[in-house]
């Protein structure tokens, strides 16, 4: 598993991929797959939590962040 220090650095994320205005561009959620947050814990140790990020376009970029602000398992989802 790849962790990174923000999304941005993410080599997922679309080229000139803004994040919409806010407010309502960013939910953030606990994170409620046990075996997921088992994982994420194995990698590093502590607070984690899921993020939904909008984009400008109507796109989202969904992330996992930890309370050290390190993100993992990126995904982007369009539509």
């Amino acid at each position: 598993m790849e962790i990174y220090r923000s999304w941005r650095e993410w080599p997922g994320v679309p080229a000139g991929w803004k994040p919409a205005d806010p407010p309502g561009a960013r939910d953030i959620v606990r994170v409620k797959n046990s075996l997921v947050l088992r994982l994420l814990r194995k990698a590093l140790p502590g607070r984690w939590r899921k993020v939904f990020l909008k984009g400008r376009d109507g796109s989202e970029i969904h992330y996992f962040v930890h309370e050290s602000g390190d993100v993992a398992l990126l995904k982007y989802k369009y539509g």
